[in-house]
């Protein structure tokens, strides 16, 4: 078996693998970055690495310069401090308080020294953390910097800020154990929604180990600009637990941002279909994945800049507007069964389906990426091997005369197929990275292709090299036909695929069609990638 495992998914990426990954940790080790694990969840702040940062940071307590390689900071708070110091810290230094038992006004929460990049003083509107040092003060919840002079002409009381409409107060959450560390799973008893008008919480998801790490860097911006308890680890939860939030908030629609590709995305939609939560929740996307169909479509972007300012993304939130996204209910009915409803499988579906070619190149790469010689991720290196299975199946093409062995129905008329290896049914205009396969196909002319008009378009892909045509715009698909409903059967085993996450199936009949609609947030500040 590991011979096998060895021979069919190791070896077609061993060389791309061994060059990329040499020059990666050259680099790495030339630059001296290591790996340390920096995460205590016994203690009270939250800590990780200065290493990255563009700014010198100084020790809230010793106030001694911190070096990058080994700096720490609480990403909920912003308290900093060197490895030394830090046990002191979590004894004098309280971290943001996540809940408060009691319904007087908020007072600020200053930190000392260590401002954003720009900070202007709230008092006099003159530049902060000029000196070197620790020196002025700002407020980890509302995120206001004011000089130590200036300091006593601000009022005592905390409003929370320009997201204050985005943010869970502490007086409204009440908990079962309360702990001082966010690391730790609250046990929530209730939300009790403030009197504010125009309130609309936001809670952040992300995978701490997705991305490249990046949904790890995600999380902690958040816990930043937010209640840290209103971002959730997908690593430590599941969505259920995540959405339990949207519950106890009651009547108070809520937004769910996740971080992730397009089938964290489906499980996210999946999890809020399933709870039946009313009001439904509205979704925004912070791209993590490799292809990022829907956050493309949506205008959230093809993928996400490590660089960019969190606080820009919660803008983009609040002037997002509410759209609806069309969800198809997918039975796979396999054959020779004993016709029992247990025999048979049901998805849901928000991108697009692939059955053949294109499918069979994303069960090559979901395999690598399971397999035990899978052990370094990155959006690059995935490309690579995206490009390295396609290029496989141009020589093996273990998906020809897929029209010979299946038929394809739409709205109960049976379609005539050319020679293919792949068919696409698609709810959104994009696909494999961006293709807008619809919209671009030859053939009859046909209604525009939008992803909330209750109907599917069904694309023919020809071979894995028609599909990297496609990807650099040197060809088109062929255009099959639109409908309401879909019905394959599948005569021989083929890999299949829904929203990117692929099995091998065998001869079955697969029925499609509309359930409802998702609530989405269309990105109306940035331009759609």
């Amino acid at each position: 078996m590991l011979e096998e495992e060895f021979t069919s998914i190791a070896l077609p990426t061993l060389s791309t693998m061994l060059l990329f990954l040499f020059t990666l940790y050259f680099f790495r080790y030339l630059i001296g970055e290591t790996h340390i694990p920096i995460r205590d969840v016994t203690k009270q702040h939250n800590w990780k690495s200065t290493r990255k940062e563009t700014k010198a940071y100084y020790c809230s307590i010793c106030e001694g310069l911190l070096l990058n390689t080994d700096g720490l900071m609480c990403d909920c708070c912003g308290v900093c401090a060197d490895p030394t110091c830090v046990k002191v810290a979590d004894k004098q230094l309280k971290c943001k308080v996540i809940s408060l038992n009691t319904n007087e006004p908020m007072k600020h929460h200053w930190v000392k020294g260590n401002l954003p990049l720009i900070a202007v003083c709230e008092v006099c509107n003159e530049e902060c953390d000029m000196e070197p040092g620790l020196t002025d003060w700002w407020c980890c919840w509302c995120q206001r910097s004011v000089h130590e002079d200036c300091k006593p002409n601000l009022s005592e009381i905390c409003d929370l800020g320009k997201f204050k409409l985005m943010i869970i107060p502490p007086s409204s959450l009440e908990v079962v154990n309360q702990r001082s560390t966010v690391r730790r799973r609250l046990q929530l008893r209730t939300v009790i929604p403030p009197n504010w008008p125009h309130w609309k919480p936001l809670i952040v998801v992300a995978n701490k180990k997705s991305g490249n790490k990046d949904g790890a860097e995600i999380l902690s911006l958040f816990r930043r600009l937010l209640n840290p308890a209103q971002v959730v680890d997908l690593s430590e939860r599941d969505p259920v637990a995540a959405l339990e939030w949207c519950r106890l908030i009651g009547k108070v629609k809520c937004t769910v941002l996740v971080a992730g590709g397009d089938g964290t995305i489906a499980w996210l939609l999946n999890a809020i279909y399933k709870l039946k939560l009313e009001p439904v929740p509205s979704v925004a996307i912070i791209p993590l994945g490799t292809g990022n169909d829907l956050s493309r479509v949506l205008g959230w972007g093809k993928e996400h800049d490590p660089q960019r300012d969190p606080a820009y993304i919660l803008q983009e939130i609040q002037a997002a507007q509410e759209v609806k996204l069309d969800r198809w209910s997918v039975v796979v009915k396999p054959y020779g069964g004993l016709g029992l409803r247990g025999s048979h499988q049901k998805f849901h579906m928000y991108n697009y389906i692939g059955i053949g070619v294109d499918a069979q190149v994303t069960l090559q790469f979901h395999r690598t990426r399971e397999s035990r010689f899978y052990f370094y991720s990155s959006r690059l290196f995935n490309k690579l091997l995206y490009l390295c299975f396609g290029t496989q199946q141009v020589v093996e093409r273990e998906c020809k005369d897929l029209d010979k062995n299946i038929e394809l129905y739409l709205d109960g008329v049976k379609m005539d197929l050319p020679s293919i290896e792949g068919i696409v049914i698609s709810n959104i205009p994009s696909w494999g990275a961006g293709v807008n396969l619809w919209n671009t196909g030859r053939g009859e002319e046909y209604v525009k292709q939008s992803f909330n008009d209750e109907k599917l378009e069904v694309i023919a892909l020809y071979s894995s090299f028609h599909m990297a045509q496609l990807q650099v715009g040197l060809s088109q698909p062929y255009r099959i036909g639109q409908a309401k409903s879909v019905k394959m059967k599948l005569l021989k085993s083929y890999a299949m695929q829904i929203d990117g996450e692929p099995w091998y199936q065998h001869p079955c009949e697969v029925n499609i069609i509309y359930c409802n609609k998702a609530s989405m947030l269309v990105n109306t500040v940035s331009e759609v990638n």
